[in-house]
């Protein structure tokens, strides 16, 4: 049962914290554009989508780029997290699910990085 628990959690919290990245800091241009009126909708398909691809495909390339991040003191990490939220990105709009996102330059996409590894940081403290 506490595996569930686990998965319910880390799926509303990557859904809750999407949301507020999206309505809190539009300086970022993570644009959100949808079919649905419902926002938890929206941002329980992200939450899932965005649940899968963390816990799946990035800790396959944590695995297959582990020397790099040990030459680069775990810099490159920063460069990962970008990579995984532009396949996030593009996983969305590919599977047709009636939701568009739209991420904003670079260095945008850099601090939305940045801020999602600090909030992960403190949820798992937490939990």
């Amino acid at each position: 049962m506490k595996p569930l628990k686990h998965l319910l959690v880390n799926i509303v919290v990557n859904g809750v914290v999407l949301y507020a990245i999206v309505n809190y800091i539009p300086e970022l241009w993570f644009k959100i554009q949808s079919i649905y009126k419902d926002t938890y909708i929206i941002f329980g398909i992200l939450g899932i989508v965005f649940w899968l691809i963390n816990s799946v495909l990035k800790n396959i390339l944590k695995i297959l780029t582990l020397p790099v991040r040990l030459i680069t003191l775990w810099l490159s990490s920063l460069l990962l997290n970008i990579i995984v939220l532009y396949i996030f990105e593009q996983t969305v709009n590919y599977l047709d699910l009636g939701i568009i996102i739209q991420l904003g330059t670079l260095v945008q996409t850099l601090v939305l990085s940045v801020i999602l590894s600090g909030i992960y940081f403190i949820i798992k403290k937490i939990i």
